[in-house]
């Protein structure tokens, strides 16, 4: 008997020793084990985009400094093929400025369609948006880590901000490499490279006859709807201008998507409580943009940004209305009346838009929802002849965008 039970304790050691070799095996095993991924084709829903580039410039070699770009872009599907949407160039600003309103170089509408071999066709005039075209280019079916393939891509070039983007292919060879957790979403990790390789003898707006340089990008695809939600481009480009000179980016852009919930203008029009605001001389538009308000003959102290008292109830009445609709952006646009003075209305124009956004954050609106730019008297909607016309240009315009 005495036997028997010192024998107990080694055996159960032994027992207990081989289970913990066993579950550290299988977790090793299950470690190395290639994750396969099972990559479908997304479903075709309204999304999101913002680009954000923070590069290096060097002029001829000599770093110039850093350049700061944001975009913003939504895109809505009309049909299977046929797609719309908005984006936003913002002014380079710095990071800190990223939680405030921010000014904006330009609005761009995008109509196009996209055919059976993922070629993008534009209804009129391509002025580079989306930027990325058929990229990145997933595989469908299941693939395990380590797993290779290549595919052509398309972008849209304006470094310079032209205007006129130089249209260029690329082949990208892409990796999978596993699956990885991104701010506590499970993904698929994919690693894309490719080279940067132009030439053009009649040089466009941008300037340029020629690229050379390098793209590493790192992809994200979120696993449960297979929507590319996050890239990183670290990138190195030279590009050569038609003079011989040299400008070289060197840096990263950094990609984030997500898909969105088109607004039911109908709902948002009645939330408004259009009949309020038609008594306060505010006009609800439905444009392709999204819903407009249109804050007509808004009264400022002559020649400057400031409000005149009379004009605080609509203050109120519009902070009220825009408190209805969360999650959205507010493009804010200045107008003035054109009376011969470009260059100081278009600040003027600036400076009011500015203004209504300072007023409605105080008005507990976030001041991060506001985008905003000025126009000057370069878009009137009467006749500046008139007084009558010159108050209808004084505006103010506030678009819901989609």
């Amino acid at each position: 008997m005495n036997v028997k039970h010192s024998e107990n304790p080694y055996i159960i050691r032994s027992i207990l020793l081989f289970i913990v070799f066993f579950l550290f095996c299988t977790e090793s095993y299950a470690q190395n084990f290639p994750a396969q991924a099972i990559f479908k084709i997304p479903e075709i829903t309204a999304y999101s985009i913002v680009e954000r580039s923070d590069w290096r410039r060097f002029d001829n070699g000599r770093y110039t400094g850093l350049v700061q770009n944001e975009i913003r872009g939504t895109i809505l599907p009309d049909s299977d093929y046929f797609f719309r949407g908005n984006f936003l160039v913002l002014q380079s600003t710095l990071r800190d400025m990223r939680h405030s309103a921010q000014p904006v170089d330009a609005v761009i509408p995008v109509n196009f369609e996209i055919d059976n071999d993922g070629i993008i066709i534009f209804e009129g005039e391509d002025r580079g948006f989306p930027r990325m075209r058929n990229f990145p280019s997933l595989p469908v079916g299941v693939v395990n880590s380590g797993y290779k393939w290549r595919a052509e891509g398309v972008r849209a070039v304006d470094p310079f901000n032209s205007g006129e983007p130089a249209i260029i292919p690329f082949l990208a060879e892409y990796e999978y490499r596993g699956i990885d957790n991104y701010h506590g979403t499970p993904v698929y990790r994919i690693n894309a490279r490719y080279a940067s390789r132009y030439r053009s003898e009649i040089p466009g707006a941008n300037n340029f006859v020629s690229i050379q340089g390098r793209h590493n990008v790192d992809i994200f695809v979120r696993i449960t709807d297979g929507l590319p939600i996050f890239m990183r481009d670290e990138l190195d480009e030279t590009y050569t201008m038609t003079n011989g000179s040299t400008i070289r980016f060197a840096g990263f852009t950094l990609t984030f998507r997500d898909g969105i919930e088109p607004m039911d203008r109908d709902e948002v029009l009645v939330t408004l409580e259009p009949d309020d605001l038609e008594e306060s001389d505010i006009e609800l538009v439905s444009i392709p943009e999204g819903i407009r308000l249109i804050i007509r003959d808004i009264r400022f102290i002559p020649d400057t940004a400031q409000f005149l008292p009379e004009e605080t109830s609509r203050l109120d009445l519009i902070a009220d209305a825009l408190k209805q609709i969360p999650q959205r952006t507010f493009l804010v646009e200045g107008h003035t009346a054109a009376t011969g003075r470009p260059s100081a209305e278009m600040d003027l124009s600036v400076q009011r838009a500015m203004r209504l956004i300072d007023e409605l954050v105080k008005r507990g609106i976030n001041a991060n929802r506001f985008v905003y730019i000025g126009w000057g008297g370069t878009k009137p909607i009467s006749d500046n002849s008139t007084e009558e016309g010159r108050a209808q240009n004084r505006r103010v315009e506030i678009t819901i965008l989609e």
